[in-house]
């Protein structure tokens, strides 16, 4: 073909090179592929992005995968690693990472070190998705306004003359949990509302737990006018629980939850959330992590919050006057 081996390294290496027409001629006729390890071996790169989530079966997860794939881009890929809620998964997924991607997307489990070296030692760039560590300034993050997504609910229902307002949040450890705490008790001081302690619900993120929640809720001797759930999973579970018991919303109870659900304008009444966009969360992730490789070990740590916003739909009501909820046992 009369081109030097040089020639076509560097066309393949993305450089515009003299004969390219008799190259690409000749990559077809041959089949050609390029060697991706020895090309690792020599970069150092890998090419591939993790990410790491909790939960993958969690539609809220399931975006946030989404967006950072809209944004990595033709020459990155992503692996994608569930950890089902487990800390020694996740540190185990970790540590095995090393050496086969260049970074990771992480929503961590692991939110209450205190030892700034804990994340470090995995010796990977790590950008932290919803959720952030004790030591997370020196990480990356991209977080959603929690506080003023929990305070905004909170006042919506209060706008609709409710007092006897509940929380059904998650562990209080979780990033996302703290925020929404503090926009919940907030947006009561501000109203004068003093908050009932049997209120307040701490549960895990999950269906089962929204359900056990709001049967706590409406078996309690005042129950609850309006509910505020934290997650979209316990509020699915939160209207099982309802419809289990033929518990009528809004008109016996009011229900808010936070972030919007693909089916929320489906149900029957339509379901007020707090939305924001986890594809964006996602996309952004990916963004600062792809800067991170590109600059180098001496980038800077970027934080990032995304928007939330009331959607009002059909579940709150003004507040039911009878002190006791019919529901079936």
């Amino acid at each position: 073909m009369g081109v030097s081996v040089a020639t076509i390294s560097r066309y393949l290496s993305g450089f515009t090179v003299r004969s390219e027409e008799e190259i690409r001629a000749a990559i077809v006729e041959l089949n050609y592929r390029p060697n991706a390890a020895a090309r690792n071996l020599k970069s150092g790169r890998t090419g591939i992005i993790a990410i790491v989530v909790p939960d993958v079966t969690n539609p809220f997860f399931a975006a946030i995968v989404e967006g950072a794939e809209s944004a990595v881009g033709n020459d990155r890929m992503i692996l994608l690693v569930n950890t089902g809620d487990s800390h020694e998964r996740e540190e185990k997924a970790l540590g095995q990472l090393f050496g086969r991607v260049d970074g990771v997307i992480l929503a961590p489990l692991t939110e209450d070190e205190q030892a700034p070296s804990f994340f470090s030692q995995f010796g990977l760039p790590i950008v932290f998705v919803d959720r952030v560590t004790a030591d997370g300034e020196n990480f990356s993050s991209v977080l959603a306004d929690n506080r003023k997504g929990s305070e905004l609910a909170t006042n919506y229902l209060i706008s609709h003359g409710h007092t006897k307002i509940a929380m059904i949040n998650g562990p209080e450890r979780a990033t996302p949990a703290k925020g929404r705490s503090e926009g919940f008790q907030n947006a009561l001081s501000k109203a004068n509302i003093n908050p009932d302690p049997q209120y307040f619900r701490e549960s895990d993120f999950t269906e089962a737990g929204g359900y056990q929640a709001m049967l706590e809720l409406i078996e309690l001797d005042a129950p609850p006018t309006a509910v505020f759930t934290a997650n979209n999973l316990m509020t699915i579970g939160a209207l099982h629980a309802l419809q289990e018991r033929g518990v009528s919303v809004p008109s016996e109870i009011s229900l808010i939850g936070f972030d919007d659900l693909d089916f929320a304008d489906l149900i029957n009444p339509p379901l007020t959330v707090i939305a924001r966009d986890a594809r964006l969360q996602g996309s952004l992730a990916m963004n600062l992590m792809i800067k991170h490789l590109e600059n180098g070990a001496g980038s800077p740590p970027q934080h990032s919050i995304v928007d939330v916003q009331l959607v009002e739909r059909g579940s709150c009501a003004p507040a039911r006057q009878s002190q006791k909820i019919r529901f079936n046992k």
